[in-house]
């Protein structure tokens, strides 16, 4: 009887582990899809001015697509490169909590100019 408790108990315990590893994973890519959806947002615009909404500023409390309520917090940094004066850098930061603190940041280049 106890060897068939310690297996549906190591079962059970690896079934935690899958599922868990699901959930972060599945969140992981929401994020890359938030991140990209505000950098094509931001990318569209004629003008790009330098602003710096993080952290704490952007996005709070969204879900999958964008609205709210939802776990993921959204912040973006858009700034001058040191690759040239037409260039501007673009950082998006979204962030999320389920079992433990994550982050994805996704980063490029906008060029404006003559």
């Amino acid at each position: 009887m106890g060897i068939i408790v310690l297996a549906i108990i190591g079962y059970s315990l690896g079934s935690v582990g899958v599922i868990r590893q699901q959930t972060v994973s599945s969140n992981s890519t929401i994020a890359m899809h938030l991140a990209q959806d505000k950098i094509e947002e931001l990318q569209a615009r004629r003008i790009l001015t330098d602003i710096d909404v993080c952290p704490g500023g952007g996005d709070q409390g969204i879900s999958a697509n964008g609205s709210a309520p939802g776990p993921f917090d959204r912040c973006w940094r858009i700034g001058p490169s040191v690759l040239g004066i037409h260039l501007r850098e673009v950082d998006v930061t979204v962030s999320w909590r389920d079992y433990e603190t994550h982050q994805v940041t996704l980063s490029t280049m906008a060029f404006r100019g003559q």
